[in-house]
């Protein structure tokens, strides 16, 4: 039988999925003119590239996390694209803000990919193997 940690860790993980994949989905949506522009406004460099690839990082991330393979690798990717996102936009628009989103949001998804990093069992055969002691589950 699995812990109540384990449950909860994985319903984060599958969460975080989720929003990666629905942020990656909008941003196709969106366009990648429409990104590129967005990006360029906000000083990135690279604007064009970036606006072709990330989209499809945080659709296709946020699939894999679901499924539950390379968890920790997907999850300091994604903190690491939401450490630059909170340092060169959000920061300047302040922890809370009337007009846009403030970081607060980045900075907790941040910090809910960290620990997805470093909870999760990095393959689905690390999370399903059995010690054989009753059928329980073995992290190894």
């Amino acid at each position: 039988m699995h812990s109540m940690s384990f449950y909860a860790n994985t319903v984060l993980r599958i969460l975080t999925g989720v929003i990666f994949f629905m942020h990656g989905k909008f941003k196709l949506e969106w366009g990648y003119s429409n990104l590129s522009e967005w990006l360029h406004s906000q000083g990135f460099p690279l604007a064009a590239f970036f606006a072709h690839v990330l989209p499809w990082i945080e659709l296709l991330g946020g699939i894999i996390m679901i499924i539950g393979i390379g968890t920790r690798y997907l999850a300091i990717l994604f903190s690491l694209i939401l450490l630059v996102a909170l340092f060169k936009v959000k920061i300047a628009v302040g922890f809370i803000s009337n007009t846009n989103t403030g970081y607060e949001f980045d900075l907790l998804l941040m910090i809910v990919c960290l620990h997805v990093a470093v909870t999760s069992p990095n393959s689905l055969k690390q999370v399903w193997m059995t010690s054989g002691k009753g059928g329980e589950t073995k992290h190894v």
